[in-house]
């Protein structure tokens, strides 16, 4: 019952974010695949801008699914708070435990989910010869999913000790931009280079070395982010 409460507080903004990617995707493949002949009427330096275009903007598109974490994260367990249904929710026969770690695990497949879409989309619009590679497929979805999977869990556990979805996003941001603060001045002042999540995206041309090592300790990041909610919830008075 509280996996399906779950999922009617969030489908809605899912729907929409799904609704985004197919968008971008119907775009690009129109583009690409020009169905109506308008494309091939353009002038030839026309064309190939638009058709390039929409290559890039594609890309970006898929690069940027892993801030949808943000949006969902902010729809976590600690809104229970912020809606005034918490004292009802927390006297139902199921631990804390159970609650948050079944509101984050519906979040986290959303997550992984508008992730592999993204993917897909892009490996079926790219329709070319290394499309069909397993590590065309594989390397973007552990590295977005990753990324994803970090930005939701932050913000999930910012909403959980604000016990506000507003104030949750704006902690998770705030936490992120001070962090990439804190790389810039240790890297360029001191020539001290800590890990940022964001250096995962470079591995996501062919060319470029894949290291399961970092996907590893950026995943066990984001549960120890989620451990430190758990300990929070836990101890909350309603």
């Amino acid at each position: 019952m509280y996996l399906w409460k779950c999922w009617r507080d969030t489908r809605s903004t899912f729907y929409v974010l799904v609704g985004a990617i197919l968008a971008v995707g119907a775009f690009a493949g129109y583009v690409a695949w020009d169905p109506f002949g308008w494309i091939a009427a353009k002038a030839q330096d026309l064309r190939e801008l638009w058709e390039g275009s929409a290559g890039v903007f594609v890309t970006m598109a898929m690069q940027l699914v892993p801030v949808a974490g943000f949006v969902l994260g902010a729809l976590g367990v600690g809104t229970e708070f912020e809606k005034g249904t918490a004292d009802f929710l927390l006297t139902r026969p199921r631990s804390r435990r159970y609650l948050l770690w079944t509101s984050w695990g519906l979040g986290a497949a959303q997550v992984v989910a508008l992730v592999l879409g993204s993917v897909i989309l892009r490996l079926v619009l790219a329709n070319s010869p290394g499309a069909e590679d397993p590590g065309a497929f594989l390397r973007p979805v552990a590295i977005l999913a990753t990324l994803a999977l970090l930005f939701y869990s932050v913000t999930y556990m910012m909403t959980t000790l604000a016990r506000n979805s507003r104030h949750g996003t704006g902690l998770g941001l705030a936490a992120f931009s001070g962090y990439t603060g804190l790389y810039m001045w240790l890297r360029f002042w001191y020539d001290i280079h800590i890990p940022v999540p964001w250096n995962l995206l470079p591995a996501l041309r062919s060319g470029e070395v894949f290291s399961i090592v970092p996907i590893a300790g950026w995943l066990t990041v984001a549960a120890a982010f989620m451990l430190i909610a758990q300990f929070r919830f836990e101890r909350q008075e309603v």
